[in-house]
């Protein structure tokens, strides 16, 4: 059985002691974590598919489409799909990042779809040699 999660050791005390809590946080023998199962481990709210690529600026549906022709050229498969898609939904994502400038966007939406090609690459390249 797992240990459910409390947000302070008074609380995992008062539980192990049969005690009821003093924090109504998060009632003992729950087992989401505190932020709730909606939030991310960074405590941003998850996004969904819409909102990954919605309200991006023009220049970056270059760089996604870059990612995501990796799925179509290799022919499918699950390690270039999910190179494919991960890396388009990491340039979606810096690319709306209004905190950093231009420059520093393009150049991270770049080296994310130039990271995931070489990959790609290296995976063809290991795999052809295990075929000789």
């Amino acid at each position: 059985m797992a240990t459910p999660r409390f947000s302070s050791k008074e609380e995992y005390f008062a539980w192990k002691n049969g005690q009821q809590p003093t924090s109504s946080a998060q009632p003992p023998g729950t087992f989401e974590p505190a932020s709730g199962p909606s939030q991310s481990s960074a405590g941003k709210p998850k996004q969904g598919l819409k909102e990954t690529f919605s309200g991006l600026p023009g220049w970056s549906w270059l760089f996604i489409l870059g990612c995501l022709a990796i799925p179509v050229v290799s022919l499918g498969g699950a390690v270039p799909g999910a190179l494919g898609f991960g890396g388009a939904a990491g340039c979606a994502n810096m690319a709306k990042k209004a905190e950093w400038g231009m420059l520093p966007r393009v150049l991270a939406c770049a080296g994310i779809t130039a990271g995931v090609w070489i990959v790609l690459i290296a995976f063809g390249l290991a795999f052809a040699s295990v075929q000789k």
